[in-house]
């Protein structure tokens, strides 16, 4: 089985559940993530001298008592559903719509024109990807062939 075959390239042909379900999935594997990193920052903190932030701020420590880490979840689940009432927002307000504008085709006499050049050198920097343009000290273009 190839590798690509487990990821979805159509995810407009993914069913609401299994969408639902990966994206549970992912936040789960992000926070397992984050909790690795956790002794890390508790050592850092306690190290720039910030291991007594919570009595400063009021709060009870986690291991004594549980009213103020309730607030914590509680600002947290706030602040989960204000970002994602507004992700829900912009979702509904923005899809199906094109988000750029479509590039109009300007012709190589225009081209030429505004650059100063001959009309074979825009053909030649239309039709090839890479080129070498010289000023001369007359301000005039030259154009070096590339391989």
């Amino acid at each position: 089985m190839k590798a690509e075959s487990i990821i979805i390239q159509r995810p407009d042909l993914q069913k609401p559940l299994q969408h639902l379900t990966f994206t549970v999935i992912t936040i789960m594997a992000w926070t397992f993530w984050v909790s690795l990193w956790l002794p890390v920052i508790t050592l850092i903190a306690w190290l720039l001298g910030l291991q007594d932030t919570y009595v400063k701020l009021g709060l009870i420590h986690p291991l004594h008592g549980a009213g103020d880490l309730g607030l914590i979840l509680l600002i947290g689940l706030l602040c989960a559903l204000a970002f994602g009432s507004w992700s829900m927002y912009n979702h509904l307000r923005f899809v199906g719509k094109q988000k750029r504008r479509g590039n109009r085709h300007i012709d190589v006499i225009d081209v030429a024109k505004v650059m100063g050049a001959s009309i074979d050198t825009a053909t030649h920097l239309q039709s090839n990807r890479r080129s070498v343009v010289y000023f001369t000290q007359d301000g005039y273009m030259s154009l070096a062939s590339v391989a």
